[in-house]
């Protein structure tokens, strides 16, 4: 499957960009921006505080 701005993972992130193997995303909870290996965007959760617990985390 070949990743394109406006994709979004099950988390709900959304690429905004595409960088080589690198991947711009946004998360649309909070707005809160970021970038990840492209491999590793279908795992990406979003790292804010603010959204941490309404994206599946336990820890």
């Amino acid at each position: 499957m070949a990743l394109k701005p406006g994709d979004t993972n099950v988390f709900g992130m959304q690429i905004t960009a595409l960088n080589g193997r690198m991947v711009d995303l946004e998360c649309p909870t909070c707005r809160s921006r970021g970038a990840v290996a492209a491999d590793e965007f279908q795992s990406t959760r979003c790292g804010s505080s603010a959204c941490a617990a309404s994206q599946g985390r336990t820890e």
